[in-house]
């Protein structure tokens, strides 16, 4: 029954960590797309920034959900 338990709140886990980093993935997504549209300078600066956090807080949330892979599955992306 432990077992059970651990390997479901371990799965749960790993859905969840999955979710956030497609979050991350879709909104990253996002916001470089509409960047070329934006004109004011201080609001482009500032989307750059947000992007680079994003990229910053996406290669976080990829090491955090393959920390919890099985030992021996490893996943590998292109970029953050």
């Amino acid at each position: 029954m432990k077992s059970a338990l651990k390997s479901a709140s371990t799965a749960m886990r790993r859905w969840l960590a999955f979710y956030q980093m497609r979050s991350l993935e879709i909104n990253l997504d996002g916001a470089i797309e509409i960047l070329p549209n934006v004109r004011c300078t201080e609001t482009r600066l500032r989307m750059l920034l947000a992007i680079r956090r994003m990229q910053h807080d996406l290669s976080k949330a990829r090491a955090h959900y393959t920390s919890l892979l099985p030992v021996g599955e490893r996943r590998v992306w292109d970029l953050a």
